[in-house]
């Protein structure tokens, strides 16, 4: 692995110096780790519970907001401040995604984490958000999955096979200790090599199948993660009546008639879904078929104030929406262990600050 390298002591945060972290930095430094990252992550919603946390609304700009953003790409803006361990954390992500670049040979999503001095509020990090985008999701589901799945899960069925179904696969074999087998569901050939690559990298067995249906049949844990979700990829008729765990991750992917199956109903921070309104309980909610009173918070029920999964039989549907101090904790991190091991590359902003 290439990652560039910096004497520690030519980079001063706060003083218009940035340090720059290319995606190879960023793993060098364990913002891959899914693990690492669910520490974070359950540390962000403590914090946010404690009221230590400053967070609008993501903003999604999108250049046809008359069609499906799977359609037009979007570009999605995540600021977030945060108080931590004492040390007050500013940053924002900026992550665009268009679907067809795919076709091209290019990420589908792909964009900056910016990290600003507290201090002086003048940029002192920019780093690849591809990795700890990914990373953080999985590590939400990691954390969602303890509390929400059973533990005897021992076969979960997935729809989609991409970099994001990679991470929650990854964070699934952390959370669920009886897990041994998947059954996948993709387009084209990009289901065979998740199935070679994730057999061999998680020890599960994860066999290809043909069609979303036969991915998700009588599974007791379902996940969905596809990149095109303007229409569900999964049938309400399709899953097992009861005992029943769905998290869909991207947006809307399942029949809303699935949801009135559902006891549980849970999104990361229900009032970022709802200003999102791309996913089946927000689109729920706005159509009148769902009272928003049914949707709870996760963070509660990381903190042990709200049950978690309360019986075998309970069917529950987890969807969240990703919320900005999951990604900047993690960058956090991933910056504090660049600037200890003097890992990136110094881009001073200015050479004279007198330009005018």
């Amino acid at each position: 692995m290439n990652t560039s390298h910096l004497h520690p002591a030519r980079f001063a945060p706060g003083s218009g110096d940035v340090l720059f972290l290319s995606l190879e930095d960023v793993l060098a430094c364990g913002g891959g780790d899914v693990v690492l990252a669910s520490e974070d992550v359950h540390q962000g919603f403590d914090l946010l519970r404690r009221g230590l946390i400053q967070q609008p609304s993501k903003v999604s700009l999108q250049p046809s907001p008359e069609q499906p953003d799977c359609e037009t790409g979007y570009v999605n803006f995540m600021p977030t401040f945060i108080e931590r361990d004492g040390r007050q954390v500013l940053g924002c992500k900026a992550m665009g995604s268009m679907p067809t670049n795919v076709g091209r040979g290019l990420p589908r999503a792909a964009g900056l984490i910016l990290l600003f001095d507290p201090a002086t509020k003048l940029p002192a990090c920019v780093m690849d958000s591809q990795v700890i985008s990914a990373t953080r999701t999985g590590a939400v589901s990691l954390l969602a999955a303890r509390r929400l799945a059973s533990s005897a899960t021992r076969e979960v069925g997935l729809v989609g096979a991409g970099v994001n179904m990679r991470t929650q696969l990854l964070g699934l074999r952390a959370s669920l200790p009886a897990l041994q087998r998947c059954r996948v569901y993709a387009r084209g050939e990009s289901r065979h090599r998740f199935a070679a690559e994730m057999s061999a990298r998680t020890g599960l067995e994860v066999r290809a199948v043909d069609s979303a249906e036969e991915a998700v049949r009588d599974q007791e844990l379902v996940v969905t993660c596809v990149s095109v979700d303007h229409a569900p990829v999964v049938r309400e008729r399709w899953v097992r009546e009861r005992g029943l765990t769905v998290f869909s991750i991207s947006g809307f992917e399942v029949e809303l008639e699935l949801l009135g199956r559902m006891d549980r109903i849970i999104a990361d921070r229900w009032k970022d879904v709802r200003s999102r309104g791309v996913q089946a309980h927000a689109i729920a909610v706005a159509r009148g078929l769902l009272a928003e009173s049914r949707v709870e918070d996760l963070g509660p029920i990381l903190a042990g104030e709200v049950p978690g999964r309360r019986s075998e039989t309970e069917n529950i549907f987890f969807s969240p929406v990703g919320l900005a101090f999951e990604d900047i904790l993690v960058a956090d991190r991933v910056f504090r262990t660049a600037l200890a091991r003097g890992l990136g590359q110094r881009l001073p902003l200015w050479e004279s600050s007198q330009w005018v």
